[in-house]
């Protein structure tokens, strides 16, 4: 990371989460092509943050749900969020300074199997938030785990980061960024 904040927050219940505002941590991944959709948005605006990713621990047990998930939002006045979900070409290299048990082994890059959890989410979002703001959202940093990844962990990432681009860049309390969370 070079030069944005990186905040880990605890979530309650063992839960963690660490998010990265106007940078990205080194989870970009070749991509063999994006998934595109398209909803309406209601909102234009030109303020807000640009980059961003989440990261998410979720212990069940004798298991745990993992993921990150990041991007880059680029508003404009178009009336639609267009977003684009790159997929990983292969499995990527270790992500070392993960949140991850170390009985999970992390690697960059978003599989194919992801995808519709992270479209889900999307969709989610226009339910849940008033008004959304119109752009191009670009998911193209992620990592997941070979035990503890699974289609709902991106749902929920996705959620919450759209959630985080529709914040106009405010400064956020823990209770604020807890609450992007479901």
């Amino acid at each position: 990371m070079t030069g944005g904040t990186m905040r880990l927050v605890d979530l309650g219940k063992h839960r963690r989460a660490r998010l990265w505002f106007g940078d990205l941590p080194d989870a970009d991944y070749q991509s063999v092509n994006a998934v595109k959709c398209s909803i309406s948005a209601s909102r234009n605006t030109q303020d807000g943050l640009r980059l961003a990713a989440i990261e998410v621990l979720v212990p069940l047990g004798g298991r745990a749900m993992y993921g990150l998930l990041g991007g880059e939002f680029r508003p404009d006045s178009t009336n639609r969020l267009h977003v684009d979900v790159f997929v990983a070409s292969a499995a990527g290299p270790p992500f070392a300074s993960n949140l991850a048990t170390q009985t999970d082994k992390v690697r960059v890059g978003l599989p194919a199997e992801y995808v519709e959890g992270v479209l889900g989410g999307v969709a989610l979002a226009k339910g849940e938030l008033d008004r959304l703001a119109a752009g191009k959202l670009l998911i193209n940093c992620a990592a997941h785990g070979e035990i503890g990844s699974c289609e709902v962990v991106f749902k929920h990432l996705a959620l919450a980061l759209v959630k985080l681009f529709n914040r106009e860049g405010q400064a956020l309390s823990d209770e604020e960024l807890i609450s992007l969370f479901p």
